[in-house]
């Protein structure tokens, strides 16, 4: 299925049922810019709602996105900073950013930087910005 053709304004209840459905259809497939763009899709419906993710589906997506970065990829550490800014997935956020320093590509490690100085405060506390939930 192509999750950009879904609703925007989709509710969490029919969201976690396509989260789950993610998860059956790539967790045990070899990790993807495709798949994570396909989880992208489905985080950005998800920030639409104003609501958090269930905490049994956080704790899969969050497996699921810390066995897929790869910070030898530009590409893909955007596009999982984008999904962990959008799911407020605040461990997987904070093991990113530790990795940091060891990151030996300068453009994710300026994404990475980027990303702590924008987000550091929302990723721990998402309704610090009334407009934001």
């Amino acid at each position: 299925m192509d999750y950009k053709t879904l609703s925007d304004s989709l509710g969490s209840d029919d969201l976690e049922n396509y989260f789950n459905d993610f998860l059956e259809q790539y967790s045990n497939k070899t990790k993807s810019l495709k798949a994570l763009r396909q989880l992208y899709e489905l985080s950005y419906r998800q920030w639409n709602t104003y609501e958090v993710l269930a905490p049994e589906i956080s704790k899969k997506i969050s497996e699921y996105i810390i066995s897929s970065i790869n910070f030898r990829s530009y590409d893909i550490m955007d596009t999982i900073i984008s999904i962990v800014e959008n799911l407020f997935l605040e461990d997987v956020f904070e093991f990113i950013v530790s990795k940091k320093d060891i990151v030996t590509l300068e453009s994710v490690r300026e994404l990475i930087s980027e990303a702590e100085d924008e987000y550091s405060e929302a990723i721990h506390n998402p309704y610090c910005y009334p407009d934001v939930f």
